[in-house]
């Protein structure tokens, strides 16, 4: 069962005088840790950092969805929590936030969350980094289908393939928490959902989700000064090892004939254990699991090139703006938001055979001059995804969430 969220809170870099004149302007901010932590982990401490750059002071509560216990009332409060509505309803009350920011409901604190802060009057933010607000299984095509059952009815097919966890029941309840979540913010209008890309926007749009109430606004980095550009041979793969993330293909395809680059594989997943096998009889390909966020930075500076191999819609894909934040170019795949995240930063790999792999690669070190690759690759992310930029949009965005 859900146990009552942690709290830490966070000083802001710059004292301001909130509206009404006295206090300090204060977010309320609310994620649920997914079971393996990746990209949303770090896009909430992303977040918290760059409201407290603006001069908000943070109140970040978290609660960890691995301590969630299974059974019949885990269901139902996936839905919607008793609890968990008394318990948001008292922090807000007594922190009296500005704003709430939502970055994962699922499935420890549920639409009660989003209802506590409605009926207190809070405006509220919620990210939307995936597609579970669509289908159970939160993966989509580019197309709109979904990359389990291949159907965009989203209820019936979704559900009777037991698209999440291959369980018709937790997808049932997928759904039906997704439905509770738009019910709860229906004709709200100082509720914004704020997605990552255009793709994300257009495919999460639809019944109880109106157009005008969402947002996009990407993700960002607080790389600021110009990186070394250095000449490196190796390439890496920094991903979560699921299927839609075309890890084991790449891995599977490398090529391994003399001179070919190294490619280093930074995750862990599900996959781990057959990537592990293929990756041991490869002299060029290393599985080197779980890293550290800033091991990753520094492992990300020191290659050629990074490679995202996504074969779903990628809403996103984080680690794309990372590398090119340190002047790495990126190798990636051309589903979802990635072709128009990196454009110049990078080159395209149109499909994960092994010679596409190959073209792609040429394209990187065939090169007379590899650093301008790289001086294209982080002046395409100081142009547009930088922690000032982002400033700025946030700021736009409560500014009219609060209107």
């Amino acid at each position: 069962m859900y146990k009552t969220f942690d709290v830490a809170r966070s000083k802001p870099d710059v004292t301001l005088t909130a509206a009404g004149g006295s206090t300090q302007p204060k977010a309320l901010m609310f994620h649920a840790i997914y079971r393996n932590p990746g990209g949303e982990e770090q896009s909430f401490a992303n977040e918290s950092k760059l409201l407290e750059s603006i001069g908000y002071e943070t109140v970040r509560c978290t609660t960890d969805n691995s301590e969630i216990s299974g059974g019949p009332w885990a269901a139902v409060t996936a839905v919607f929590s008793p609890r968990v509505l008394v318990d948001a309803f008292r922090i807000i009350r007594s922190e009296r936030p500005d704003v709430v920011y939502v970055n994962n409901l699922w499935p420890a604190f549920s639409a009660s969350l989003l209802v506590a802060a409605r009926a207190a009057g809070i405006p509220t933010l919620q990210a939307v980094r995936n597609y579970r607000l669509a289908t159970p299984s939160a993966k989509l095509r580019g197309d709109g289908t979904c990359t389990e059952c291949g159907s965009t009815n989203y209820f019936s097919s979704c559900v009777r393939n037991g698209c999440y966890g291959n369980s018709r029941l937790q997808s049932l309840v997928c759904y039906l928490s997704a439905a509770a979540v738009k019910l709860s913010v229906s004709g709200w209008k100082q509720h914004r959902f704020v997605a990552t890309s255009a793709m994300t926007a257009r495919l999460i749009e639809g019944p109880l989700i109106d157009s005008d109430r969402v947002v996009v606004r990407p993700n960002f980095g607080f790389e600021e000064n110009e990186p070394a550009f250095r000449s490196t041979d190796s390439v890496v793969c920094v991903s979560r090892l699921t299927p839609e993330k075309g890890v084991l293909d790449l891995v599977r395809n490398w090529p391994q004939d003399e001179g070919s680059p190294s490619l280093t594989v930074l995750g862990d997943g599900p996959q781990y254990a057959e990537i592990s096998s293929i990756s041991a009889a490869r002299d060029n390909v290393t599985l080197a699991g779980f890293t550290s966020h800033e091991d990753v930075i520094e492992i990300l500076r020191d290659s050629a090139a990074s490679v995202v191999p996504s074969q779903w819609a990628e809403p996103f894909g984080r680690v794309a703006i990372e590398s090119m934040s340190v002047g790495t170019p990126v190798i990636y795949a051309t589903s979802g938001a990635l072709a128009d995240i990196v454009g110049p930063g990078g080159t395209p790999l149109h499909s994960l055979d092994e010679s596409s792999i190959r073209e792609a690669l040429d394209r990187i070190f065939g090169a007379g001059d590899r650093s301008a690759i790289r001086r294209s690759a982080y002046r395409h992310y100081s142009n547009r995804f930088t922690s000032g930029k982002a400033a700025t949009s946030m700021r736009e965005l409560i500014n009219e969430v609060r209107s």
